[in-house]
């Protein structure tokens, strides 16, 4: 019988009925990624950029308090390696506990991407991601890139998740995942641009796949404002590529004139105009959205839009 069954499905013993070949390989992979993060995690010296964590980590952990500065990211960090000092001293190597026992965390998720990426799939992924030399330096250095690896991970994992089973406990995991995030890296912001970007996609699909109550006026009013929506948030896009100031200095130039009676120099800041062709473009794109959110409630009805 176990000859028929995958490689992987197959226990490593037959005392041990539970362990299977899979779990083994992967328990494997998660030392390989412990070993790698830990080893000889203090001998490097810090970098400008570790160095001002730690030290403002270390005002935190010596009770001299904390006061944000987006220049150094999120508040996350700081408290966390300030946490790692009470609780392991004060030291290179204890400074980058987080960022290896996160940079471990993110391989480990990969286990439950199992569904989405197959056994070997998984296998592979997290493989890769313990000898990734990005992943690697990152998992070993007092910076934020471990963090943002993990919540964005386990971001888009709880997204799956709740869009196939719904209920509360992957949108209890998703706003802990964007919470991490929030309060480690400006990245989030982009993450939750293109996380919000895939659901309102998936939205649309799904809301145009089922029977509307007046699918002949309001879905096709829906589909061609939707249509005006997304073409005029493109040429605002585009509009604002092309006319953005790219302007640079030359060797000659300085960002002030030293006369202030001479013309001001590229980089100083255009003389704000009454109402831009560019307003115009976003006034257009949100009033065709209104409409297009106008024919869905009114065609599709606000009691399905939740479903």
């Amino acid at each position: 019988m176990d000859s028929k069954r995958n490689w992987l499905e197959r226990p490593i013993h037959p005392s041990l009925p539970a362990v299977t070949n899979e779990i083994a390989v992967f328990a494997l992979i998660i030392l390989f990624a412990v070993v790698t993060r830990f080893y000889d995690l203090g001998t490097r010296v810090m970098s400008h950029d570790e160095s001002l964590h730690t030290y403002f980590s270390w005002l935190l952990y010596r009770g001299q308090g904390y006061e944000h500065s987006p220049m150094m990211h999120g508040p996350f960090q700081f408290h966390i390696v300030a946490l790692s000092y009470f609780l392991f001293g004060v030291s290179d190597f204890t400074s980058r506990i987080p960022a290896a026992m996160f940079s471990i965390a993110t391989v480990w998720m990969v286990w439950y991407w199992r569904r989405y990426l197959g056994t070997w799939g998984a296998l592979i992924t997290g493989f890769l991601l313990v000898i990734s030399p990005y992943m690697l330096y990152y998992g070993r250095y007092v910076r934020n890139e471990s963090f943002v690896a993990f919540s964005g991970v386990l971001m888009l994992y709880a997204m799956l998740r709740h869009l196939e089973n719904g209920g509360r406990k992957y949108l209890f995991m998703f706003a802990a995942a964007l919470a991490l995030h929030f309060v480690s890296k400006e990245t989030s912001f982009i993450y939750t641009a293109q996380a919000l970007l895939f659901l309102a996609m998936y939205f649309v699909v799904q809301v145009t796949r089922r029977p509307w109550k007046n699918a002949e006026g309001d879905y096709r009013a829906f589909i061609i404002s939707l249509s005006v929506t997304i073409l005029l948030l493109g040429v605002t896009a585009g509009y604002m590529l092309i006319t953005r100031d790219a302007s640079t200095l030359s060797g000659t130039e300085t960002a002030a004139p030293a006369n202030p009676s001479e013309t001001a120099s590229p980089l100083s800041p255009p003389e704000p105009a009454a109402f831009s062709l560019t307003s115009v473009f976003v006034l257009a794109a949100v009033i065709a959205l209104i409409v297009t959110a106008y024919f869905l409630i009114r065609g599709y009805t606000w009691e399905r839009v939740p479903q």
